[in-house]
């Protein structure tokens, strides 16, 4: 169970890294 509550909780992260990535980058070209 936590062998999958695990896998989920690195792809949320890595998942809301990218759109705050990408927010970040959108902002930078806007400047």
């Amino acid at each position: 169970e936590q062998g999958f509550i695990l896998p989920v909780e690195i792809a949320a992260v890595l998942l809301l890294a990218a759109i705050v990535g990408a927010i970040v980058i959108a902002r930078e070209k806007d400047k």
